[in-house]
This record gives C-alpha cells, structure tokens and sequence, in this order.
C-alpha cells in the first residue's frame, strides 16, 4: 500500500513538472523601448493576461500587454496592442493577420493607488486582426464584417476581391486571404 501510495505521489510530481516545463519556454521579449531581453517566458496569457519572464540573471518579472512591444516563443511572434497580446498567424510585404489571444478588457489594474479599468480593441480573444503595412490600426475581421472588411483593406488586389466576390475565398479561409494579398501586385 505504501509503495503503491509513493507511486502515485511521484507521479503527480512529475506531472507538474512536465506542465511547468510546456508553459515555461526560451524566449525573447522586446521592450517599450525596443531592447531585446533573452530569457525564460511562463505563457500566462489565457489565465492572466501576462507572461512572466525571467531574466539570464534569474530575476523574474510579470509583463502586461502595456509594458512590452512583444515576445517571441519558439519562433511564433506575439505583439502588444491595445492593452492585449495578438498571436502573428500570416505576415508577408502587405499585410499581416492576427488572432487575439487574451482579453484584457474591464481588468483592473493600479497606477499607484489609483485603480484603472483597462480598455483594450474592439473584438474577443479568439478574434482575428488584419493590419495593413501602411496603417499600424488592427482591423477586427469576423465573419459577419468579413467581407467589408477585406474588400475596404484590401481594395488594390483585383484578384482577392474577385475571388471573395465569387465565393473561392471566405472568413474560413482568412489565412488564405491574406497570403494571396501579400503576393498580389
């Protein structure tokens, strides 16, 4: 029984382990003042709505959407806006698509003593983003706004407004959408 009890512990040990390991990732963040820091990023996105870093010298800090410009983990790069992170899901010479990946909005945060309501973008996480190159504005793209949207943003590709106009691309193929805008002369 006590060996069978010390297995068991043992294993929820390592179980929390191999979770902290999948949440805890090398990575890098990029300041509001544009300097690159290396270190050790713990996702807290959907929890929390921040990351915690941890430095080469081991210190560790928690960083909201509004104290960094972005992070990079495992290669797939995130961006602050609008007090929220934005995962990049396609990025070419055009245009490049985001998907909200927290939802900071009404969370209170201090500035001192005094209490803050955050306000962050139109939208929900799980949204997708289209931000034009010449624009730093995130368009919010859902499937009711779909079409608008891409036809207003992107109004100088015939082939992508044809191709919307005749049914070959829709919101469930965005990706696709944005792809074929950035390879549009």
């Amino acid at each position: 029984m006590k060996k069978a009890f010390t297995f068991i512990i043992a294993l929820l040990g390592l179980s929390t382990l191999l979770v902290s390991a999948q949440t805890e990732t090398k990575g890098t963040i990029i300041t509001s003042a544009n300097e690159t820091l290396e270190g050790v990023i713990k996702d807290q996105m959907q929890k929390k709505g921040n990351i915690l870093f941890t430095g080469s010298t081991g210190s560790k800090k928690m960083y909201s959407p509004s104290d960094i410009s972005g992070f990079t983990i495992n290669g797939v790069k995130y961006v602050s806006y609008a007090n929220d992170f934005y995962k990049e899901v396609s990025t070419g010479s055009k245009a490049t698509l985001f998907i909200r990946v927290t939802d900071n909005s009404g969370k209170t945060i201090y500035n001192g003593a005094e209490p803050v309501v955050l306000a962050t973008a139109e939208g929900k996480s799980g949204d997708y983003y289209l931000q034009v190159k010449s624009d730093s504005k995130f368009n919010l793209v859902n499937k009711k706004n779909f079409a608008a949207v891409i036809s207003n943003v992107c109004a100088d590709c015939v082939s992508v407004q044809s191709d919307i106009k005749s049914g070959q691309l829709n919101y469930t193929l965005i990706t696709k959408v944005v792809e074929q805008y950035n390879s549009c002369l």
